[in-house]
């Protein structure tokens, strides 16, 4: 998920200049966040943990259903679509229920070995990643990824902790954005996101540990200062690899934007890329440092 200041998601060719900043932002951006960043706070906020899993599973299940859409094609044969969406369905309803936690860990690090592959080569990737496994991949990636937020929001603060990953993903990319239209010069990634520099990282590592600072005095006192600090630059730059990892995989299917559901922003999937992986990164950071 992504603030509507979004510099990513190119479709430019490898070829391509390394840098082509955008000259102005959509303002249908900013009118989306204006109506969905309200919702996501009350929905976050006041919704039992039982409804925040199902909202969450709705929008897993948009996100998935995109990416099928862009990697597998527009096919007619929608079983496959349709079964793992009602598998993603069935791995949702054991986190929520908290059956076979130690199986989460082994998903997880399987998700990371395919995707540091698309990282290093996704035209390879897309060859030996085709046909079912392509859906089963898929189901892993969105479902078991996004599905670390219900286990976050069982903590015991757990709505705490949810805002503070979010807020800080997000500060991340609008630092990006901020640095990257004034600052950038140096690609960070050109082949993958031509529009990302390194002066962007930079400036969403700043903004983050600022963003983590305030927070620790706002809303997570339970974190010491120096923890907020480390906090938000670890989760400025493993959002830059869920980021990156999406363009990397929509880069071997040659395509620019996952969907065209929410306006001016692209698709579910296009602003939830980051999150896939610091939410479960944080959730295991939690995990290892909360006494039982």
């Amino acid at each position: 998920m992504s603030l509507p200041l979004d510099h990513r998601h190119s479709s430019s060719t490898p070829d391509s200049p390394p840098i082509s900043t955008p000259k102005k932002v959509d303002p249908r951006r900013l009118y989306s966040a204006v109506v969905f960043i309200p919702l996501l706070y009350v929905g976050i906020r006041y919704s039992p943990p039982w409804l925040f899993s199902i909202f969450l599973g709705i929008a897993s299940l948009l996100a998935l259903w995109e990416f099928f859409t862009l990697y597998c094609g527009t096919t007619r044969n929608l079983f496959p679509k349709v079964a793992s969406c009602i598998g993603a369905v069935m791995l949702l309803f054991v986190m929520y229920k908290g059956y076979a936690q130690a199986l989460n860990l082994w998903l997880f690090g399987i998700v990371l070995v395919i995707l540091t592959g698309f990282l290093f080569s996704p035209t390879a990737m897309k060859q030996r990643l085709s046909s079912w496994p392509a859906y089963l991949f898929g189901m892993l990636y969105v479902a078991v990824l996004l599905g670390h937020f219900i286990l976050l929001r069982q903590f015991t603060h757990g709505i705490a902790l949810i805002f503070f990953v979010l807020l800080i993903t997000w500060l991340a990319d609008t630092g990006g954005f901020v640095f990257g239209l004034s600052f950038g010069r140096h690609a960070l990634a050109p082949t993958l996101s031509p529009k990302k520099t390194i002066e962007g990282l930079l400036g969403g590592v700043i903004f983050s540990v600022l963003g983590a600072i305030i927070s620790h005095v706002w809303f997570v006192p339970f974190f010491s200062l120096w923890e907020c600090a480390i906090l938000g630059v670890g989760i400025a730059l493993i959002g830059t690899l869920g980021d990156l990892a999406e363009s990397a995989i929509k880069r071997s299917v040659s395509i620019k934007d996952s969907g065209t559901i929410i306006p001016g922003h692209g698709g579910v999937l296009d602003r939830v890329d980051s999150l896939l992986l610091t939410g479960p990164v944080f959730y295991y950071y939690v995990l290892l440092t909360t006494s039982p």
